[in-house]
């Protein structure tokens, strides 16, 4: 019922890992609007260089959901990402919990990993509820204990290289 801090985030590393692994990407993280919060990677990957864009550009992440469900201009917060060399062009999986935090996925195919990060997202959510109580809460203050989380999936994809 009760887990430690310790065992909270040695799961959290874990399901941000199978989120990875499940969407065949190379970074996943856990994103607040100031910046990166937790995070799965290795070194061969970047993740140092993912990390710094998600936290120079959260705030325009952040901004994603509620320009797509308003009809306003959506500002592309990926325009300035550059795939490394040699790497399958990086997509974004970016899931919105209750608007407060994201989980980022990087991956090669984001619209199909969708359906193949559901079971160890929506884990990782529960965990990262035990961790942070006040995320239950959406970002107007409403939310129970009980209530499921308001997940918003955006995919941000690249497109095809001109031939």
């Amino acid at each position: 019922m009760f887990e430690s801090r310790k065992r909270l985030l040695e799961d959290v590393e874990g399901l941000l890992g199978a989120c990875e692994g499940a969407a065949a990407g190379r970074y996943a993280c856990v994103l607040g609007p100031k910046g990166v919060l937790y995070e799965h990677g290795n070194d061969e990957g970047g993740h140092w260089v993912l990390r710094q864009y998600f936290e120079k550009h959260a705030t325009r992440i952040f901004g994603l959901p509620e320009a797509m469900a308003t009809g306003a201009d959506v500002e592309d917060a990926f325009a300035e990402w550059e795939t490394p060399v040699g790497q399958p062009a990086d997509e974004f999986l970016l899931a919105f919990i209750n608007g407060k935090i994201a989980v980022v996925v990087v991956c090669p195919e984001a619209e199909e990993a969708q359906v193949l990060v559901d079971r160890p997202l929506r884990a990782l959510v529960d965990r990262l509820f035990r961790l942070e109580p006040s995320w239950r809460l959406d970002e107007k203050g409403r939310g129970l204990f009980l209530s499921r989380p308001r997940l918003d999936l955006v995919v941000v994809g690249r497109p095809a290289p001109a031939a």
